[in-house]
């Protein structure tokens, strides 16, 4: 895939402003399209919207929040056979939204973007959590709360679980804090995807790209580590 020479506005303008307004799907289509240029976004954008009716269909009209959870695994991790790219982890595909839809398989984080737009279509209330090293989706309307772990085919999770998991990352015997559970901004969505994008770039030999994102994320992030001493 042949890169793009800039970045978009809407990325300059979520990084600058941190504007939510901006929906998640439109943030990943345009970091994929740092990669491919040429993407079709409406195409990404169409597949998520029959991704949500079919799920949609499968609900009862009083579902709660255990039968959405459990009709959207069943339709993304069971029927499109959706899953964590275990075999090939730092492929830049795996941060671009039109390849995770077409491979149906990328990072914890790509993953949860398509969640996360399933249930923003469907007006359910579910956010993202950046953990240390993963990324979850959680669940919660008050009635029922879940983490789901859409790399592992949407393994649910409790709290206990989760912060289990950043024990053993961090190698740390101490607790998380709240912190670590609180909803992620579409802002810092976005830098975990541009962060991805550049240490998958950077495996792949591709020093060019990876120094245009870090320059990219320097004009709105300067306390950030400097690219070369990463």
């Amino acid at each position: 895939m042949a890169g793009s020479t800039a970045l978009s506005p809407v990325l300059e303008s979520l990084l600058a402003t941190g504007d939510e307004s901006i929906e998640l799907d439109s943030i990943a289509i345009e970091i994929a399209r740092f990669e491919n240029p040429q993407l079709d976004g409406t195409a990404c954008s169409t597949t998520l919207d029959e991704w949500a009716s079919a799920v949609e269909a499968r609900l009862s009209p009083s579902a709660g929040g255990s039968e959405f959870i459990s009709k959207t695994n069943h339709h993304l991790f069971n029927k499109l056979q959706l899953r964590g790219d275990q075999e090939s982890y730092f492929d830049p595909a795996n941060s671009c939204l039109d390849q995770v839809i077409a491979r149906r398989k990328g990072l914890p984080i790509t993953l949860a973007v398509i969640y996360l737009e399933i249930a923003r279509r469907l007006l359910r209330p579910a956010y993202g959590v950046a953990l240390p090293a993963h990324f979850v989706v959680r669940y919660d309307d008050g009635l029922f709360s879940v983490y789901v772990d859409v790399f592992n085919r949407g393994q649910l999770l409790t709290q206990a679980q989760c912060e289990e998991m950043v024990r053993r990352v961090t190698a740390s015997g101490t607790a998380a804090g709240p912190e670590v559970f609180a909803a992620a901004t579409k802002r810092q969505i976005a830098v975990r995807m541009l962060r991805n994008l550049q240490n998958a770039n950077l495996r792949a030999g591709n020093r060019a790209r990876a120094v245009q994102i870090q320059h990219f994320l320097n004009r709105h992030l300067p306390t950030e580590i400097p690219f070369n001493s990463l």
